[in-house]
């Protein structure tokens, strides 16, 4: 998972400094060494938020199942945990985002740009919000849902979706 997280920041890394640049109204440099400040810090979030969801997830799932691990989850509370993972997860990616934010946009090291936002203490929450609540639906996208779908296809069709495989 953090392999293929890093290959995928490498590759996007680029889109995501000029969308940060144009949300800032701020030009747009055309340099790589401008376009990949950050990028370390972008790699240790997109792997590091991958792995909190799924451990975070299956706790989660395993919590409300308790010893009754014979029944499926609701809609709900398959949505629940997915939601609670991506939130979670945001409490690490939120920082790490605000440091790549900070680097692309004063540049510098990832040890100055921290010791810059610890200067005060309130910016290390900066941006927590609108991070949680994206994770938490991106997280209930892709955790929560698939396993809803595949269920209901193998119920609704059994004939056509008798395997996980297949659904």
């Amino acid at each position: 998972g953090m392999t293929v997280g890093c290959i995928e920041v490498l590759i996007l890394q680029p889109f995501n400094y000029a969308k940060n640049m144009v949300q800032q109204q701020r030009s747009i440099s055309l340099s790589p060494m401008v376009m990949y400040r950050g990028v370390a810090a972008n790699c240790i979030n997109m792997g590091s938020c991958t792995m909190i969801q799924f451990a975070v997830g299956g706790k989660l799932k395993s919590m409300v199942l308790g010893d009754n691990t014979s029944r499926n989850l609701t809609l709900a509370e398959e949505m629940s945990c997915g939601i609670g993972a991506g939130t979670v997860s945001a409490l690490v990616g939120s920082p790490l985002e605000l440091i790549m934010i900070q680097q692309q946009r004063k540049g510098g090291s990832a040890p100055t740009r921290i010791a810059n936002i610890i200067e005060n203490p309130a910016n290390v929450g900066r941006g927590f919000v609108g991070a949680a609540i994206r994770e938490a639906l991106w997280t209930c996208g892709y955790l929560s849902i698939p396993p809803v779908v595949r269920r209901t296809l193998m119920e609704s069709y059994p004939e056509t979706f008798d395997t996980n495989d297949k659904a």
